[in-house]
């Protein structure tokens, strides 16, 4: 004897159905939010590296600096001799 399907059997399969499909998302949904905190902190993360690398300066700043510091220390020096050759006896 074969068992006719009755529309709310029907109904009551297909909302099982769906049930357990609305479950499958909530579980992708809880792993795409942990997803984007950890997307979030590395975002986070880098953008602290990247403002710190920033303020280093370059090897080419290095050497533009030093030899600013070499160019006054000439300037100096050069002062220093001409302000002994002029002073006064005293």
């Amino acid at each position: 004897m074969e068992k006719k399907m009755t529309i709310d059997k029907l109904a009551r399969m297909t909302q099982n159905q769906f049930d357990e499909i609305d479950k499958r998302f909530d579980a992708v949904d809880v792993r795409f939010d942990k997803v984007d905190d950890r997307l979030d902190k590395m975002h986070t993360t880098l953008k602290t590296v990247l403002d710190v690398v920033l303020e280093i300066p370059s090897k080419k700043a290095f050497e533009r600096l030093e030899t600013k510091v070499e160019s006054i220390d000439a300037r100096l020096t050069s002062v220093e001799r001409k302000a002994k050759i002029k002073k006064p006896p005293g």
